[in-house]
């Protein structure tokens, strides 16, 4: 055949019109030029697809990271599904990250990055993630200046990179972030904050703590409502939690939340599940407890016998009157897989070694799931199948004592992409 025979002709204009569905490269064009056509497209890509199209011109970057059309994709998806879990290394401050994302499935080994620090661009100083809330972080640092240390608190968008700088303020016991993008764009961060020892004010005595908001539209801690309830029950609020227009802290040393509706500005105390445990009025500090919420379900877990292969789930009621069980998990079968999980505490009882990542609503119940990690391994366990699969794998820990894998990871956080801003 000669070469001439191999000659391809172009066909005409319309003809390749006709071929591409009836538009012609100008008609596409026209539609790319008007803004309002293609917010509508993009408006209907995934969040993912969008962080990709950033980078297709500085128009399609300036469209997509305009505040009006970022809140309105927010808005109209939420709740956001969870693409993966910070976790935070028990020996230094240092996050790995573990994909839930679908792309992943056949490459499980590339779901958990290297243990990083996290840190910004122009503060180098290592981030310690406080709670994570509808794809938005509050983060905490320790900076030296002028011979002593501050510790500044940041509320940081790791999807875009984002990040401000709260006020400073001092004499806090907790802090926590709420952010619900269906009913605002804005977000808060709440404090509880002692009153000062050489204050003067007609505050009755049990008046010793009150709570602070910063609100991002306004830009400055003011004074919300006085703490009326007794100090005793504030024991060690280290951990919080954004659920049902409320921030809530609690602490491995209280049987009970503290908690604060936003829109009433009321205070309330929400008890934990009762575990009919007469002996244990306060948990043992190496008992595993987790609080979380996942798609505007909170959930929680307390293990307080390792021996036991029922792990039971409690759910709140919307109404925040009562836990129920909504879940068991069962660890055996997961165990005759594993066996890894199978180890000895110090009186050679037989125990099982895990904890919890993080629980994941999906829309049905059936498609539910919550993650556990086993030694050296993330296990994904379907709520009502009780189907499980590994997730990934991590690198050993070196010289690991039998009690780190209970408490491998000392935190975790959910990981939302999200568009908001900050």
């Amino acid at each position: 055949m000669s070469s001439c025979s191999r000659t391809r002709t172009k066909a005409p204009r319309s003809a390749r019109s006709r071929r591409n569905g009836g538009f012609s490269s100008s008609s596409a064009t026209i539609v790319a030029d008007i803004d309002d056509i293609m917010i509508h497209i993009l408006s209907l890509l995934p969040i993912k697809t969008l962080l990709r199209f950033k980078r297709v011109s500085k128009r399609w970057l300036s469209l997509i990271t305009n505040p009006d059309f970022s809140n309105r994709i927010i808005k109209s998806n939420h709740p956001l599904p969870i693409s993966g879990f910070f976790l935070h290394s028990p020996r230094a401050i240092k996050y790995s990250f573990v994909s839930l994302d679908d792309d992943d499935d056949d490459a499980t080994n590339q779901r958990v990055s290297s243990s990083l620090p996290l840190w910004f661009t122009d503060h180098q100083t290592d981030m310690i993630i406080m709670q994570s809330t509808n794809g938005l972080l509050l983060c905490k640092c320790s900076c030296a200046s002028s011979n002593h240390f501050n510790t500044n608190y940041y509320v940081y968008n790791p999807t875009t990179k984002q990040y401000t700088l709260l006020p400073q303020i001092t004499g806090h016991i907790a802090l926590s972030l709420a952010f619900d993008p269906s009913k605002s764009p804005h977000y808060k961060v709440f404090c509880l904050r002692g009153r000062s020892n050489n204050s003067v004010s007609s505050a009755s005595d049990s008046e010793l703590y009150h709570i602070e908001v910063y609100s991002s539209n306004e830009g400055l801690w003011r004074r919300v409502v006085p703490v009326l309830t007794s100090p005793s029950t504030f024991i060690e609020f280290t951990y919080s939690v954004f659920w049902n227009g409320a921030v809530h802290w609690y602490g491995l040393s209280s049987r009970d939340c503290l908690s604060f509706d936003i829109s009433k500005e009321e205070i309330k105390i929400l008890p934990l599940p009762d575990l009919d445990d007469e002996e244990a009025l306060l948990p043992d500090p190496r008992t595993l407890r987790f609080l979380d919420e996942s798609q505007g379900n909170l959930y929680y877990i307390e293990v307080n016998d390792q021996s036991s292969s029922d792990l039971p789930v409690y759910e709140m009621e919307r109404n925040s009157s009562s836990w129920s069980v909504k879940y068991n998990v069962d660890l055996e079968p997961l165990a005759a897989v594993f066996p890894e999980m199978i180890t000895e505490d110090y009186t050679n009882r037989r125990i099982y070694a895990f904890s919890v990542i993080g629980f994941v609503k999906e829309e049905t119940d059936a498609a539910s799931y919550i993650l556990l990690h086993i030694p050296n391994k993330a296990v994904k366990y379907n709520f009502i199948d009780k189907t499980f699969k590994k997730l990934c794998d991590f690198k050993p820990l070196v010289n690991d004592a039998p009690e780190d894998h209970f408490y491998r990871f000392q935190r975790t956080f959910q990981c939302i992409k999200s568009l908001a801003n900050v």
